[in-house]
């Protein structure tokens, strides 16, 4: 269950930010009350078309709606009910959409726009209004599909008066649906490395770093590497190096048979697998977008990484740390350097020893999935966690 939580929301995260559209098409139907000074009647159909342009803070919206007048009575107060049929309006507005982590947003809008009055007649023509109004939306997922529920109050600008009551708003309630088409293009971030370390300024932590120092992810040079000892080939095991495992003939004594034996080189203190070769293994894991910071999900997978790098011995640990596309590439370098670290120190956390670990860097270079995608995105951001061994080792199994 915990894992469905944690994708939802992961995939809730990336709609807002990854797929966002440049335009909206979309239909909508409802009603209007007319004349509302002795409250609200919504009796008169209303139909309409909206444009928005989703590339600005405020968003631009063009709408267009017909009104069919069905409550005569209320629009001429008592009075001898002429043939106005029906309303056409068109109009501009600006589209605020309140921040939010949910698919749910909603949003508020204001605007102005002119109202033709069918075969207008005293006390009810065509003129000009402003109008504001709020509403609530919903994106679907992929956001190919918005939905929206939006109320609107509409004042009527130099309308006129009959017995002592003017034309002068209106109330309309519409439910719409629009179909998002386009794509923003999101500008690569300006990044400035002023150390030229390879690292930003803004993830740098040790910003002041002499010309040629390797650093890691955040900026600041890297220890001295530990020295490695590595076990030289076996060529005799007399002296009782190695405990006896089996008994049968083990050259190696790493447990397994001479006979099935296809690695016969294989170090004793090495845990091997039924045919003798060492045992391998490989983790990976993702990462939320510009995130170098290992999730709660992960986190479990790399402690129980951890408990079989303790147990199975002799491998040493190759971290590999990649990420989507968007961003410069010294951007991308620097972050999938820290995403490596990041697996690197966690492991070290739980108990594996720093001088079997090393990391590497791929930026976006070596995507695994679509990056035209959030989902592809996604599987894109991430670390592959590799067991090596000694090259003598590979170039003895069969």
């Amino acid at each position: 269950m915990k894992r469905v939580i944690v994708s939802a929301l992961l995939a809730t995260s990336l709609l807002s930010a990854a797929d966002s559209r440049a335009y909206e098409m979309g239909v909508n139907g409802g009603a209007t009350s007319i004349k509302n000074d002795n409250g609200i009647k919504l009796k008169n159909a209303t139909v309409g078309m909206t444009f928005q342009m989703n590339k600005y803070k405020i968003k631009p919206r063009f709408d267009f709606e017909y009104v069919r007048i069905t409550d005569k009575e209320r629009l001429f107060d008592g009075l001898k009910a002429e043939e106005v049929n029906s309303l056409i309006k068109g109009s501009v507005n600006g589209v605020y959409e309140f921040p939010n982590t949910t698919n749910f947003f909603p949003y508020a809008l204001i605007g102005a726009g002119y109202e033709y009055v069918t075969d207008d007649t005293k006390g009810f023509k065509s003129h000009p209004f402003i109008q504001g109004g709020a509403g609530l939306g919903y994106r679907f997922r992929d956001n190919n599909f918005v939905v929206r529920l939006e109320a609107k109050v509409l004042q009527i600008l130099g309308g006129e008066t009959i017995k002592s009551k003017s034309e002068d708003n209106e109330l309309i309630t519409v439910l719409g649906f629009a179909i998002p088409f386009g794509h923003i293009s999101q500008p690569k971030p300006v990044l400035i490395d002023s150390d030229g370390d390879g690292v930003m300024d803004q993830f740098d932590k040790c910003p002041n770093t002499p010309k040629g120092v390797r650093v890691d992810g955040s900026g600041c040079p890297l220890p001295k590497p530990e020295k490695v000892e590595i076990i030289k080939e076996i060529t005799s095991l007399e002296g009782n190096e190695c405990p006896v495992k089996i008994d049968a003939p083990d050259r190696d004594r790493d447990g397994v048979e001479d006979s099935i034996d296809q690695c016969p080189n294989t170090p004793c203190d090495f845990s091997v697998d039924s045919k003798g070769c060492p045992v391998k293994a490989n983790l990976m894991i993702h990462f939320a977008t510009d995130k170098a910071n290992i999730t709660d999900y992960s986190r479990p997978l790399v402690k129980k990484f951890a408990e079989f790098l303790i147990k199975n011995k002799g491998s040493l640990v190759h971290i590999i740390g990649h990420t989507d596309w968007r961003g410069s590439d010294q951007y991308n370098m620097a972050l999938s350097k820290r995403r490596a670290k990041a697996v690197r120190d966690a492991l070290i956390e739980y108990g594996v020893s720093a001088s079997r670990l090393s990391t590497e860097g791929k930026g976006e270079r070596e995507p695994i999935a679509s990056n035209k995608t959030a989902e592809g995105m996604a599987l894109n951001r991430r670390t592959e966690v590799r067991l090596t061994y000694p090259q003598y080792i590979d170039a003895g199994e069969k």
